[in-house]
């Protein structure tokens, strides 16, 4: 929906791709800025904040972003603002993503045991990982097909935008009362070992 709407501020191809250009630049400067932050975060603040600060940050910039699409893009001002809260949201996302909730999955597989380590990834990095790209891209392009694109189906793609945000915020909180209790248990096992 961002790209949408980025395309109806940069019609040329060229500003297009310079922005996307300098768009990947800054994720990846923010991403290194903030992956120093973001250990400390996780041992300070503890894994259940690590993990639930990616789905927390789309969802509260994702409120703007969705008003201004269904205020109308009809105005260059609205346009520009739309633009700029999506730039910021799809930002802050990527960087969080790559900072915070990508260590804290890896960390949730280190208290499990080498059989269940290897079955969970794998389960996650091949079923979980490409049916969920795959199924969002059959939502979409079903929304294009019935609303003739993107931006019409706005209150619908927010709609299973929340949805999903509300299931990853509920599955973060339900893995983090695995993961303690998981790794209490593997501690006492050492302890008495």
């Amino acid at each position: 929906m961002w790209k949408s709407i980025m395309k109806q501020k940069y019609p040329d191809p060229l500003d297009y791709q310079r922005f996307m250009g300098n768009f990947s630049s800054a994720v990846g400067a923010s991403t290194c800025i903030v992956i120093f932050f973001g250990v400390h975060v996780i041992r300070v603040l503890g894994w259940r904040i690590g993990a639930l600060a990616t789905p927390a940050i789309m969802a509260i910039l994702a409120i703007p972003f969705f008003a201004c699409i269904l205020l109308g893009l009809d105005s260059p001002s609205r346009l520009n603002l739309a633009v700029t809260i999506g730039t910021i949201q799809s930002l802050l996302s990527k960087t969080s993503k790559y900072a915070l909730f990508d260590p804290t999955t890896q960390m949730a597989y280190i208290p499990l045991d080498q059989e269940s380590k290897v079955k969970g990834k794998a389960a996650i990095d091949v079923l979980g990982s490409r049916l969920g790209k795959s199924g969002g891209s059959i939502v979409q392009q079903g929304l294009i097909f019935l609303f003739g694109n993107i931006i019409n189906a706005t209150p619908v793609v927010a709609m299973f935008f929340y949805s999903v945000l509300f299931c990853w915020l509920s599955s973060a909180n339900k893995l983090n009362s695995l993961f303690v209790a998981k790794t209490e248990m593997r501690r006492a096992e050492e302890n008495e070992g």
